[in-house]
């Protein structure tokens, strides 16, 4: 798909490698340089799961000959793939002005910590420290009162994923203007794609904007119950009206005496018999559930397995392993799997001229200016996809039902995934909405859902219906647990991934009961991955290939953030880190600190010389470092630690969504979108995703109303006003 497509990545961070992983599993030539002697990580499950597909090339940046064997890289290469903050990255003439005009062509992608345009930008880029200055400490559930420190990676996932999404809109636009320039991104606004489901502000309508959290611990365990035995169960029905009196075991439980009207009466009744026989039962009644397993227990799931969302892989320092793979199905030609490469494997081929297309006319206004894509998905998991590619210039036509999204009642998760759309009410149960159907099918560049199966196919929304109106359209679709297990049309949601992927036993706490988790972290990666597919999708078709399809699932998404993880030759699971049992940190040099005037500081020193350095401010003897930090301010205990070169930052802690929306640079940096709505009059949202430079993001719509752009959008497809008053008459469009 993306076979002729050179790509020079450099980095040790997790967005800029997974990124890499993601572009070389789509068919990319991906060329990882490495540092002399290679990435410390060598040997480790995260070098043998993010850098398969890659090849290896030695390199010292610090040296006048290893610019020099760069610079020959990046003469034949489409993409520059880094992690240097444009200081570093000026001192080694990366910067985006020296690349401009000695590689024109080049496209150059940047994953730092803070935005590429914000003050921030040259502080660290480490995960904790993303998360306490941008603020999702704040949202963390947790045992205990004040910021909890959230082990998923939410920032580097999402970040990876922007990464190589707006790498492929930037060639989007190449193929138009012929010339490359910025694609760049960062963990803070990996964690700003990631948080819509909870921040956003509307001056008027039926959501009510978040009031601060009171300042207590907020352990939730919403439909979470532990078995007997100690096994742990997430189910998830969201209309909370399942009765669990019906349940076959349960008749068992209450002939014992068990009491359902309470809460504790429920968590008192799941206790009483072993996960298996609840499992069958709610599975049977067509509820989602999943056990909650460990961090990589998943590995050796059935349907992981019969769906390729893991891989044998005989790496050349672990042996033979079981890693998770990348969620990706297509009908494309791809790669096969390969190792992770040893030290300099494959960094000597020659990259003569580069064959990748590229146009001759100019900038599109937006990266993705004359793009259109028809998304006929509901709820988050994929619609979320189709929205970012709206925010990058994409005509987005949002097709739904005359009742509307099922998830417009949750109003911020509605908006969420909505914006930059427009809205088309279409009942397409009925045959006279199939030459609607047909000519949508028509305009469209690409074609999106995310339903089971069996009701798309009711629709006329079968992969072959929809081909029969366009057979060239890019498709793409997210199922609950893939097409290629037993499970295709079983039904799925965030939760029971989450549970499933180990997460909530992980952003628990070593020891503590599993928590059910915010916010919504499996389907946004499962619309992130819907995004990076359909980007791979439309830059092919543009490029001259066919229309693709491609699919994903929240299953498959789940097995891929296991990827600090694998299966040893002998069965046994690689080792991680893990959130300490207070829900602080993993170290006493990678956590936060609360401080004598009750704020909290991060730090996180990964190196022997800054651990000194964090001795010498903290003293020698690690279980006093508590005490020692409680006893100073938090600007006086920075200001030291920034003094001895530690990284670490304020966490930006209570009420921390007002404080993002309020912040003036904010809204300077584009990084809140404010748009008005009929619903909710002024909608305030995070706001740009990625930096192109040159190229503007533009947001232009909130999340429509029901059918708010019908008749526009019927207009534009070519029916009359007449046509268009008589499919209202009949109740075939809204």
């Amino acid at each position: 798909m993306l076979g002729a497509l050179r790509i020079v990545e450099i980095g040790e961070g997790q967005a800029v490698q997974v990124a890499g992983l993601m572009l070389a599993a789509l068919g990319a030539q991906v060329l990882k340089i490495e540092r002399p002697g290679g990435d410390p990580a060598r040997g480790q499950a995260r070098f043998a799961n993010w850098n398969r597909g890659k090849r290896s090339l030695a390199l010292d940046l610090a040296q006048d000959d290893g610019l020099a064997a760069l610079a020959d890289r990046l003469a034949g290469a489409d993409v520059l793939l880094h992690q240097f903050t444009p200081k570093r990255a000026k001192a080694i003439g990366l910067d985006d002005a020296s690349l401009a005009a000695r590689y024109p062509r080049l496209v150059t992608c940047g994953i730092t910590g803070s935005p590429f345009n914000h003050p921030d930008v040259e502080r660290s880029d480490d995960e904790l420290l993303v998360q306490a200055r941008f603020g999702s400490l704040y949202e963390n559930d947790g045992y205990r009162a004040g910021p909890i420190v959230w082990r998923y990676n939410a920032g580097s996932w999402s970040a990876a994923h922007l990464a190589a999404a707006g790498i492929l809109a930037r060639l989007v636009a190449r193929l138009q203007s012929g010339l490359g320039g910025a694609a760049h991104t960062s963990l803070f606004q990996g964690l700003m794609a990631t948080i819509p489901l909870l921040w956003g502000r509307n001056s008027k309508g039926p959501m009510p904007n978040n009031q601060p959290h009171p300042l207590a611990a907020r352990p939730i365990g919403q439909q979470l119950f532990e078995c007997q035995g100690g096994e742990w169960l997430q189910m998830m029905d969201p209309t909370r009206q399942f009765d669990y009196a019906s349940l076959p075991t349960m008749w068992e439980v209450l002939a014992e005496g068990a009491d359902l009207e309470t809460e504790a009466g429920k968590i008192d009744a799941f206790k009483r018999r072993p996960l298996e026989s609840w499992i069958a039962d709610l599975r049977a009644a067509d509820i989602a559930v999943e056990p909650a397993f460990p961090l990589g227990g998943m590995l050796s799931h059935p349907e992981v397995v019969a769906n390729g969302y893991v891989v044998a892989v005989d790496d050349p320092d672990m042996g033979h392993t079981i890693q998770p793979n990348v969620p990706f199905h297509t009908d494309a030609d791809l790669p096969p799997v390969r190792p992770a490469p040893r030290l300099g494997e494959g960094g000597e081929v020659d990259w003569a001229p580069p064959p990748a297309q590229i146009g001759s006319n100019g900038h599109p206004a937006e990266v993705l200016a004359g793009v259109r894509v028809l998304d006929f998905g509901m709820f988050l998991a994929g619609p979320m996809g189709p929205s970012m590619m709206g925010d990058m210039g994409a005509d987005v036509i949002k097709v739904e039902a005359l009742t509307g999204d099922r998830i417009r009642f949750m109003h911020r998760y509605y908006q969420a995934a909505s914006r930059s759309k427009r809205s088309i009410a279409l009942d397409l149960t009925k045959p006279e909405a199939q030459p609607i159907l047909g000519r949508l099918l028509q305009w469209g560049d690409a074609a999106h859902h995310n339903m089971r199966f069996k009701g798309a196919a009711k629709l006329g929304l079968s992969e072959e219906g929809i081909r029969a109106h366009n057979p060239d359209i890019a498709f793409n679709y997210v199922s609950a647990y893939g097409q290629k297990g037993t499970r295709g049309n079983w039904p799925g949601y965030d939760s029971i991934f989450n549970a499933i992927a180990g997460w909530e036993f992980e952003n628990a706490g070593e020891g503590n009961k599993p928590m059910f988790n915010r916010p919504g972290t499996m389907d946004v990666s499962a619309a992130q991955s819907t995004l990076v597919e359909l980007m791979a999708s439309i830059y092919a078709k543009r490029e001259g290939q066919r229309g693709y399809s491609t699919q994903t699932s929240l299953l498959g998404i789940s097995a891929m953030t296991q990827g600090e993880t694998l299966l040893r030759p002998d069965g046994s699971l690689a080792e991680t880190y893990h959130l300490d049992s207070e829900q602080t940190g993993y170290s006493p040099y990678h956590r936060i600190f609360q401080c004598a005037d009750g704020n909290w500081i991060a730090i996180a020193a990964h190196t022997e010389a800054r651990r000194a350095a964090v001795r010498a401010v903290l003293g020698s003897d690690e279980a006093s470092f508590v005490a020692a930090a409680a006893a100073q301010t938090a600007a006086d205990l920075l200001l030291a630690l920034e003094g001895a070169d530690v990284p670490c930052d304020h966490v930006t802690f209570e009420d921390a969504e007002n404080r993002f929306f309020d912040s003036p640079l904010h809204r300077e940096l584009n990084l809140i979108s404010v748009l008005d709505q009929p619903d909710y009059g002024t909608v305030e949202q995070p706001g740009a995703f990625w930096c192109f430079g040159d190229i503007p993001v533009v947001f232009r719509y909130a999340a429509p109303a029901l059918g708010q752009h019908t008749d526009e959008i019927m207009s534009e497809l070519g029916f009359s006003d007449a046509e268009i008053a008589t499919f209202r008459a009949d109740k075939v469009i809204g």
